[in-house]
């Protein structure tokens, strides 16, 4: 049920906890304290008068949802910020205290015997969250992303004449085709070399991937900086040149392209001057790719987003559609990640995991969508205050 604010707290509510001073801006209890009384006494909460909160049960398609797919991610980022100090602010998702209480619930599913572990996720999460909207309109472009796998070696060979770059002491001083044209060559900083230019360059758009050696072995590179310059998509710059509409724009028909007229291929690439150094992960992390947040990815449960708006380890229902098909997806997602190209409010990005099926879901993903955030109780209640008094 969608919540309001003070005034519409009333059914089956005693008309004492109505008539409450601090309801009214009078002294005595605090704003917050005030809802906690006034709620206390309702065994429902009243009709929805305010459409920026709602309970996690009235979200479309949330009782449809495989939830507990989300699981891992959600216990993923419990743990992380079970380690911030309490004054850590989480955005709308409040203090890192407030998240002690429900990360504690979440942790008690481990041992516990159900049958529908969906359904005692869902119910679990009704008790300690609700859903914001933080007044953006919750719409959202959603795209995909993937783990790309590479065909590499150790050592520069005549099948292999790409590098993979580790960060280099000065890495904003150089844009993608001044290394590119050799600029930090020699100087010992290459940490793979792969067979493909093209792909290689979609690995720096994913951030993190595979390189498979010729002897079977797999080394999964990871993030470890970037030359911090402004991300150009080089899809739309084909889009706006009219070798592509937009909807035909896609990992896939990019590739396609570029690989058709191999003598454009490096004028096409340089347009996006962001250029990715990588690290090799540890053996600790061949759980999964890591993400922002530092835990392992949850393929089709983890997304990245701009943390300035959506901070990360939040819970977010996502409500968009799958792509090339456009049937309904509705899913529990947990922000874990960012991206040079995810800015601002009204961006979303979603991990499909690694391998081809992930690839053939992730490149042409490119859907309308809208979402909620989903926060701890007591944090909601104070953003509603803070909202009634702005």
């Amino acid at each position: 049920m969608v919540l309001d604010g003070f005034e519409s707290i009333r059914t089956q509510c005693s008309s004492a906890a109505l008539r409450t001073p601090s309801l009214r801006g009078g002294k005595g209890l605090s704003l917050l304290a005030a809802l906690a009384v006034a709620l206390s006494a309702c065994a429902q909460p009243a009709e929805p008068p305010s459409p920026h909160l709602k309970e996690l049960s009235q979200l479309p398609g949330w009782e449809e949802d495989a939830s507990f797919q989300a699981y891992p991610a959600l216990l993923a980022s419990c743990g992380v910020i079970a380690t911030l100090s309490s004054d850590k602010a989480l955005g709308i998702g409040g203090s890192p205290v407030e998240w002690r209480e429900p990360c504690a619930a979440l942790n008690e599913l481990k041992a516990a015997f159900v049958a529908d572990t969906d359904a005692a996720l869902r119910r679990t999460l009704e008790t300690h969250f609700v859903a914001i909207d933080p007044g953006t309109g919750t719409s959202a472009l959603v795209t995909g992303y993937y783990e790309p796998e590479l065909k590499g070696s150790r050592v520069r060979d005549a099948a292999h004449p790409y590098p993979l770059y580790r960060l280099p002491p000065d890495p904003t001083r150089f844009d993608r085709a001044a290394i590119d044209g050799g600029a930090l060559a020699g100087r010992g900083l290459e940490l793979l070399w792969v067979d493909d230019k093209v792909e290689a360059f979609f690995l720096h758009v994913q951030g993190s991937g595979r390189v498979r050696l010729a002897d079977g072995q797999v080394v999964r590179v990871g993030f470890a900086g970037s030359n911090e310059r402004e991300y150009v998509s080089i899809g739309r710059a084909l889009v706006d040149a009219g070798i592509m509409t937009k909807e035909e724009a896609s990992l896939q028909s990019i590739r396609a392209y570029l690989n058709a007229h191999p003598e454009q291929i490096d004028s096409w690439l340089h347009r996006n001057p962001r250029y990715v150094f990588f690290r090799e992960a540890a053996a600790s992390e061949n759980e999964g790719p890591r993400g922002a947040l530092n835990v392992p990815l949850t393929a089709g449960r983890s997304i990245a987003v701009d943390p300035a708006f959506v901070a990360l380890g939040l819970p977010v229902w996502l409500r968009t559609t799958v792509p090339v098909t456009n049937a309904p997806l509705r899913r529990l997602v947990v922000a874990q990640d960012k991206g040079g190209a995810i800015k601002g409010p009204g961006r979303i990005d979603l991990f499909w995991g690694a391998g081809e099926e992930a690839e053939a879901m992730a490149g042409p993903m490119r859907q309308q969508g809208t979402y909620w955030v989903i926060v701890p109780r007591s944090a909601a209640a104070r953003w509603l205050a803070q909202q009634a008094g702005s």
